[in-house]
């Protein structure tokens, strides 16, 4: 009888989630298509290339459209190789650096869960730099990188479908870092992005990207994170 109630106790939780994937379901020529602009989109991000950037998005959005999925819903959410990208960056570092990020890492997140602001940039900064050091992207989540962060990472996948808001979001580690003057400056900026995005309005999307990076920069976020994670949630 317990073993009955847990099955249906994960059916009620995972519905929500089911549905909403089924909601955004393409037909295959679309998603490769959209899988194609999704990881040249990642590439463009990587090396700042903003007009390609612009027009793997404008073709995501067309995708979008034509399905009826809200603008402001996060590439990965629709991407099928969204997942996959999450082990390219594992394996990359010498067992001695993979070490030394796994304790960065581990550590990390104990001061995260102590709320300790110092350590915490202490342990991003020595993070950031083995990210340097192997041309690792900086706004890739470092739970992408740490090998101690695979067997939660398994147990996640297992439990739900919520591995991809770990790996893209680690919502709480960007949000609230904000002043609330600015935090209320940067959502104005990313909602009227938002708006510009939809109607395919380049020069006021870039003026208003300027204006996030400015507060992105203010508070040494890295640029490629994206602006959904820093903007409240509604």
């Amino acid at each position: 009888m317990k073993k009955l109630f847990g099955i249906l106790f994960l059916l009620v939780v995972s519905l929500p989630a089911l549905a909403q994937w089924q909601q955004w379901r393409l037909s295959s020529q679309d998603q490769g298509r959209f899988d194609s602009y999704y990881s040249r989109w990642q590439e463009y991000r990587q090396k700042n290339d903003r007009d390609q950037i612009l027009s793997m998005e404008k073709r995501m959005l067309d995708v979008y459209a034509h399905y009826n999925i809200p603008a402001e819903t996060p590439f990965w959410r629709v991407a099928s190789n969204a997942r996959e990208d999450r082990d390219q960056w594992r394996g990359r570092l010498s067992v001695k650096d993979q070490g030394r990020f796994d304790s960065y890492f581990s550590r990390w997140q104990e001061y995260r869960r102590r709320n300790d602001r110092g350590q915490i940039a202490s342990m991003e900064k020595r993070m950031q730099d083995v990210y340097a050091h192997y041309n690792i992207p900086s706004g890739i989540p470092y739970s992408a990188v740490a090998s101690s962060a695979r067997e939660e990472d398994r147990n996640e996948v297992r439990n739900n479908d919520r591995d991809e808001d770990q790996y893209y979001g680690e919502h709480d580690h960007w949000r609230g870092r904000l002043s609330q003057e600015d935090q209320g400056r940067f959502d104005s900026y990313y909602q009227r992005w938002l708006e510009y995005r939809r109607d395919g309005n380049r020069s006021d999307m870039a003026n208003m990207e300027r204006r996030m990076y400015d507060v992105m920069e203010r508070y040494e976020i890295p640029q490629q994170l994206p602006f959904e994670r820093i903007a409240s949630r509604e």
